[in-house]
């Protein structure tokens, strides 16, 4: 056992050296120290100064302040990252099990796969601030392999999912994500949310065979009821990990016949200890599969799918961290922070480098999912539930979410005979509750009004919107919405996308004609 746990600690170190290696050349080729990033319009490039490296320099993630006290190396902002961490694992805690439940294999590989993610993506330099771990939006296509072809295509699917990524990471297409509108998005995360809430059946067919399906509902509606409705009254500590322990508790005192994590997995998954660590995957059957053209074929959909979900939410839990931050680093449009005029005119002594955020972040995540693949897990992304939350609690630096991997590691190794004890009726009330906030009711309620009264529901920019330009929105939503919940989640987005800007240039090239016309006569 101690030699295999040396060789886990070999393969990681070996794995984590050569990405740091790449990361360094990539991002920094020209420069010497990490500085404030400041975009020009067209470019992200990475900008130093002489002047810079001799003064001490405040990192992108850091919100704007009138005390110029506050730098990086603010023992305040470590404890500050680290309280952030932990309550962000707390959260983290219930949905990364939940999601091994749901792709069908042991409830410790969302938590290593969380625990990946979150300490690979600070080491590689992503947006500071973002949250990275077990997501839900993975585990929907995911689960739908597994349930079809069984767990063994799991690590080649995230492996092809991970190199895809990191292709797109390479080339720079991170700007791409921008064709994504908000009617779309709608439409994606509606048939999302869908699934998941249907993903859950298995769990009450279950107990139903069992002669429980009363008791798993009532524990299961008890920590929905919970996550929902205590953030109302305070926030303190997170919903969801109070809404699980709180259903498990009461299922146990009224000693319920409820199925637990522990009585539903292999005997001594929950014994806690180093034995509980992962393990590599069999590199033999890794390598059989890879050459294996019919197993390429098999994962191919699902990994297409895993990439594009996962570079959008990833992209857009960096949009977050700009948005709340005011440092508009992973903006891709022209919002993007632009150099102050004394920069402009120290513009000869800059030295810039092809380093951008958004790509970056991209890098990051595929290194991530690549590392976890190897190591048994299903990877994830960035998560923008958790990023608010960990900006929220006073965090934001990239100790905050090494803090949150180490949580989250220290659950397992120390306090995994509590976890087993979790009902699997709770998680599924977990589930549910994700499945309802994943649904996007209020953009979707908009989108129908806007059409119903154009003039009160203006664009982003304040322009008013005909009837005509409102309605291919919502179809665009409506489209979306159908194609992920019946068909695949990648390809909804692809058809959503599609649709809308074919018919909004057919329309504005009709008006534009009408308009010339007019002015003609």
């Amino acid at each position: 056992m101690k030699l295999f746990q040396l060789q886990v600690i070999l393969f990681c170190a070996c794995s984590v050296a050569p990405i740091l290696a790449f990361s360094t050349r990539y991002g920094y080729r020209h420069a010497s120290i990490r500085a404030k990033i400041s975009p020009y319009p067209h470019q992200s490039p990475l900008i130093t100064t002489q002047r810079q490296r001799r003064a001490p320099l405040k990192m992108s993630w850091e919100t704007a302040s009138t005390d110029d006290s506050s730098t990086n190396d603010n023992p305040r902002s470590l404890v500050d990252d680290s309280l952030a961490g932990l309550t962000v694992a707390f959260s983290m805690l219930s949905k990364a099990i939940a999601c091994s439940a749901i792709v069908g294999v042991n409830p410790l590989v969302g938590i290593w796969s969380s625990v990946v993610m979150g300490i690979t993506a600070p080491l590689i330099g992503a947006r500071d601030g973002v949250i990275s771990g077990t997501a839900a939006v993975v585990i929907v296509p995911l689960s739908a392999l597994t349930q079809t072809h069984g767990i063994e295509y799991m690590t080649l699917c995230i492996l092809v999912s991970a190199i895809m990524q990191g292709l797109f990471g390479i080339f720079r297409l991170a700007k791409t994500a921008d064709l994504v509108s908000e009617q779309v998005l709608s439409g994606f995360l509606n048939g999302l949310g869908l699934i998941l809430f249907l993903s859950q059946a298995s769990v009450f067919r279950a107990a139903a065979a069992a002669g429980a399906l009363v008791p798993a509902v009532s524990m299961a509606a008890l920590c929905f009821t919970i996550v929902q409705a205590l953030p109302r009254f305070t926030k303190a500590v997170p919903s969801s990990l109070v809404g699980l322990v709180a259903s498990s508790v009461v299922g146990a005192i009224l000693k319920l016949p409820l199925a637990t994590l522990a009585s539903t997995a292999a005997e001594g998954t929950f014994c806690g200890g180093l034995s509980s660590l992962p393990r590599l995957v069999h590199l033999g059957q890794l390598r059989s599969n890879v050459m294996s053209p019919a197993a390429l074929m098999i994962v191919m959909p699902a990994a297409v799918s895993i990439t594009i979900i996962a570079l959008v939410e990833t992209l857009l839990a960096g949009k977050v961290v700009d948005d709340m931050t005011g440092k508009k680093f992973c903006t891709l449009d022209d919002e993007a922070t632009v150099p102050t005029e004394d920069e402009v005119e120290l513009y000869d002594e800059y030295i810039l480098s092809d380093y951008d955020v958004p790509t970056r972040s991209v890098v990051a995540m595929s290194a991530g999912n690549l590392i976890s693949a190897f190591l048994g897990g299903f990877g994830g992304c960035g998560l923008i539930p958790q990023t608010v939350l960990n900006l929220k609690s006073g965090g934001g630096g990239p100790f905050s979410s090494i803090s949150y991997a180490i949580a989250m590691a220290s659950f397992v190794v120390f306090f995994a005979p509590l976890v087993g004890k979790i009902s699997q009726a709770a998680l599924a009330g977990i589930m549910l509750a994700i499945a309802y906030d994943t649904v996007s009711w209020g953009s979707s309620v908009e989108a129908i009004k806007a059409v119903i009264n154009p003039s009160s529901h203006p664009d982003v920019n304040g322009r008013a919107a005909s009837r005509t330009q409102r309605l291919i929105e919502l179809l665009a939503l409506g489209i979306s919405s159908y194609v992920c919940f019946f068909g695949n989640l990648a390809v909804g987005i692809i058809a959503g996308v599609t649709f809308q800007r074919g018919l909004l240039s057919i329309y504005k090239r009709l008006d534009s004609g009408g308009s010339n016309m007019e002015a003609a006569y």
